[in-house]
């Protein structure tokens, strides 16, 4: 790299979409970028209390929340490392008589903890779509929010004594319901005392995209404001490197000579997932994305971790808006 080149260190977790970055394949313009892989909620712990990093991966809900609360240490761009639709997510106790989302009103719900993007997400759909009125909900969360989330007036949310699991507490029937992004460990021996709300949920998911044109992203990338203030010309240069790995990744996935991900029906999987979401199925930019960040900003103040409903835009730097 030459003498006058910015020097920055990265954290992202140990992704395809990301690699190329990784190892020194794709560099950022003007940038020598170092990057360390770790997984994502020791990014944002070290981010979020310490700024360890010039540019992350960072929690969506935790972005939107420090933008409404004023004073971001972050700037934004639109590279999304992280999605996914959550529908997987949903659980009950199968002696508890619920069939349906909406079966959950007024009932125990347990979680890992509010405000996290997987949850805003998954409760913001459940409440859109499908009937479910979350502050009806007795929420029972595993840990306190990252966050000082004012939650929403007449919310009902509890926390988990020590040694109480959500995985004990939904197989015992001490909660009717859990949404939870890892698979509990009752449901994953197979316990014949949970179930999934959505059993079929590639088919429910599937069903949701079409209807709604929403694939929720749970990351995006940030740099911090001090370094962008500084080197304002870094953010766009940055993310272009994002958007270039990302090309990348998908040109490596589509070579059917020896397959990218260690995925035996590989080929088949991408051809169906082209079906569903046309040739650009994982949008980088705010406008491919506009539909889908103007939920999630909506999902955000509802669920308390905004004062206030972010405009899309905020989420980003300027010099990274147009993409």
């Amino acid at each position: 790299a030459a003498m006058a080149d910015l020097e920055l260190t990265g954290a992202f977790g140990a992704y395809d979409r990301t690699r190329f970055l990784t190892q020194g394949l794709v560099q950022p313009a003007g940038i020598q970028l170092r990057v360390v892989e770790m997984p994502p909620t020791d990014i944002f712990h070290r981010m979020c209390n310490h700024q360890e990093f010039d540019l992350s991966e960072m929690s969506m809900g935790a972005h939107c929340f420090l933008l409404g609360a004023g004073g971001s240490p972050f700037v934004g761009m639109p590279a999304f490392p992280s999605r996914a639709f959550r529908h997987s997510m949903v659980y009950a106790n199968a002696e508890a008589r619920v069939e349906k989302a909406a079966d959950l009103n007024g009932k125990r719900v347990a979680i890992r903890e509010w405000g996290m993007t997987a949850v805003v997400w998954i409760v913001g759909i459940l409440a859109e779509e499908y009937g479910l009125d979350f502050r009806s909900v007795e929420w029972v969360a595993a840990i306190r929010p990252r966050v000082p989330i004012q939650l929403p007036a007449g919310m009902k949310l509890t926390y988990m004594k020590p040694g109480q699991t959500l995985s004990a507490l939904l197989e015992s029937g001490e909660v009717e319901g859990a949404l939870a992004h890892q698979v509990p460990a009752c449901f994953a021996k197979g316990s014949p005392r949970v179930k999934r709300l959505f059993p079929d949920y590639k088919a429910a998911e599937i069903e949701y995209y079409r209807r709604t044109g929403i694939h929720p992203p749970m990351h995006c990338v940030v740099l911090r404001r001090a370094l962008h203030e500084r080197h304002p010309w870094a953010l766009r240069n940055l993310y272009q490197a994002m958007a270039e790995a990302r090309r990348r990744t998908l040109e490596a996935l589509w070579d059917t000579g020896a397959y990218a991900a260690m995925l035996p029906f590989l080929p088949s999987a991408l051809e169906e997932t082209r079906a569903v979401f046309g040739e650009n199925f994982w949008p980088y930019g705010l406008q491919a994305n506009r539909k889908t960040l103007e939920k999630l900003v909506l999902y955000a103040h509802q669920q308390g971790l905004t004062p206030r409903l972010l405009e899309v835009e905020e989420l980003f730097g300027e010099s990274v808006r147009e993409g």
